[in-house]
Order: C-alpha cells, then structure tokens, then sequence
C-alpha cells in the first residue's frame, strides 16, 4: 500500500504513542524547549563569551577546510602567553584539546553556519541523552521510577550548569555514555566499542570516564575481561594522544595545561601527562594534601551534584567504580574553576 502524506501524519499522531513513552516524551521536548529558549535569549542578549567564539571559529574553519584553526585559541597558546609570539589565524586547537568528534556535527552546522546552530547542537545532544538514559533505566526498572531518574537527569547541576553556558566539547559525552551503558546491558557489542571510540574522540581526557566504565565492568565482575579492555584502551589512548598526537601541532599541553592543572607535581616549566602521572604515584604525600585540600568543598559539591538523583549515587559502589577516577582527576586539579 503506497504511503500518504495523510497515512504519515497519522501514524505520527500522539494518539498512536505507546502510553508508557508520552511522559518521557513530553518531559524531553519541555526540557529541549526550556533549555534551548534560555540559550538563545542568553546568546542574543549578548551573554555568549569566549569560547563559543572558539568553537564557532573552529567549525567554520572546519566547514571551509581549514580543520580545528582558531586564532581565538592562539591568543590563548603557549607561544603567545609564554613566548610573546603574535597570533597566528593558522593556528590548530587539535594542540589544546584533541577533538575530531566535532566533525560530527559540522552537517548541521552547515545548515546554518554561526554560532547560534552550535546553541541548539548543545541543548539538542544534552536532550539525546535523557531520552537514552531513559531507555537504560527502562531495561531493569518501571516506567515511573526511570522518568524519576530521567527528571533527575534534566535537573542536575552538571547538566543544567553547561547547557546554559557557551558550546563544550563534552557536551556529546552523556549520549555516548549512556548509549555504551545501554548497549552493554543489551550485549550489543559492536555498538559498545563504537560508542568507546567516540567518548574517546571527544576530548583527550575523555578516557578518564571511559577508564572509569571500564573499572565497573571488572569490578562488578559482569564483564572483566571487555572491562579490561576497556581500560586499557581508554589509558593507552589518553597517553598516545597527549604524548604523541597533541605535541605535533604544539607544545600547550606540556607548557600550559598540565602545569596549570597539575603544577604541583611539576618540577620544571614543562610537564608531559607521563611525567605528572608518575609524580602522582611516586609522591603519596603531595597527592594526599591535593585530595584533603578544601574538604568542605569537595563535599559540598558531591552533595549538590547528587541532590537531583535523592543521594542515591553518592551512596552507590557502582557510582564511585564510574565516576571515581574522573572526581578523582577534578580533585587534584588546582585552583576553584575545576569544581565551578
């Protein structure tokens, strides 16, 4: 039978969506609709600052071939800030941040091609992934109960903070994550690895969150040898692209951020992530005094990013196996921006 324009729109009725899905339907296009008319009122009064001048430049330089070139990042470069180079316009961020994932996104970009479209990108990919940790819950849990985990997805400060504030690379992190959640519960493995690859094209750092699955699939005893994998690839991943792919195009990661992030297990003016992870390991004592730094701090924000899920992960192994060693990254970090 030949398809209709009137037998589509039919079958698009609400009236034909499945009793169980209107809820988390309708949570997700108020929470997309909130989020995205906030995000652009905040853009078009003039509320947008640096980096989504940044990332706007990066995918407009990507949309004309130009790839990851910024001079905005350049004004922010080691050669600039330590050297007392001029700016350059051929200047590739991939030396700051090492994210091929941004090319996903670039054929919507090209719809519209200003930072206005990197808004909606943002509220659109944080929105995905409410309605796939939706279907995560849904596989253990009732209807009720995952649209309460969905709801407090929406309304947490880790969520609601970065969705009204300039375009970030991570934001496409909680969709990858919890597609690989979902995929491991249902043994769908080539999307697991898939999904793994993503997480890890996001951001070089992105494989401390993969690590941490990994972590989970071994010590829930579920999947320890895929979790082992995992981790193995996610720390190996994290080193090669910090040590090898990030230096080919300039010396910021080394001169700038690990010094700025992780000085104090620094000895000189540079540092590579090999060099920070052993003084790490070999400095107990330095370690202990970055992680006991401004308890009241730390605490407060577990709390506060916890409150929306009732305490539950804070009290949840399985929470800590995940997110420990991306908090533990957080809290060793210098100066108060990392918890803001």
């Amino acid at each position: 039978m030949p398809w209709s324009k009137t037998s589509v729109l039919k079958s698009l009725s609400w009236r034909n969506v499945p009793p169980e899905l209107r809820s988390p339907i309708l949570l997700a296009a108020i929470f997309f609709s909130i989020t995205l008319l906030f995000g652009l009122n905040r853009h078009f009064t003039f509320f947008s600052s640096y980096d989504q001048g940044i990332f706007n430049q990066v995918f407009w330089n990507n949309l004309h071939g130009r790839l990851f070139q910024s001079s905005l990042s350049s004004v922010l470069s080691t050669n600039v800030v330590h050297d007392g180079q001029v700016p350059e316009v051929f200047y590739r961020r991939l030396g700051q941040h090492f994210t091929p994932a941004l090319l996903l996104w670039l054929p919507f970009y090209a719809l519209a091609p200003n930072a206005t479209t990197l808004v909606l990108i943002q509220v659109s990919l944080i929105t995905a992934g409410g309605i796939v940790l939706y279907a995560l819950a849904r596989h253990y849990l009732q209807p009720r109960l995952s649209l309460m985990i969905m709801a407090g997805y929406y309304g947490t400060n880790a969520v609601i903070g970065p969705v009204f504030s300039n375009f970030h690379d991570l934001c496409q992190i909680p969709l990858f994550i919890f597609t690989l959640l979902l995929a491991l519960e249902k043994r769908i493995w080539w999307l697991v690895w898939l999904m793994a690859a993503l997480i890890l094209l996001v951001r070089q750092d992105a494989g401390v969150g993969l690590f941490g699955v990994g972590v989970y699939m071994v010590v829930s005893r579920r999947f320890p040898r895929a979790g082992l994998a995992m981790c193995t690839l996610a720390f190996s991943y994290v080193v090669i692209a910090t040590n090898v792919f990030m230096p080919m195009f300039s010396q910021d990661i080394s001169r700038r951020f690990m010094l700025e992030r992780f000085g104090q297990f620094a000895t000189g003016d540079s540092a590579t992530t090999l060099d920070i992870l052993w003084a790490i390991v070999s400095n107990p004592a330095t370690l202990l005094a970055s992680i006991l730094r401004q308890p009241e701090v730390k605490i407060f924000y577990l709390l506060a990013q916890t409150l929306p899920l009732a305490f539950v992960p804070f009290v949840a192994p399985y929470s800590w196996a995940i997110a420990g060693f991306p908090l533990l990254q957080l809290f060793l970090q210098k100066g108060d921006s990392p918890l803001a």
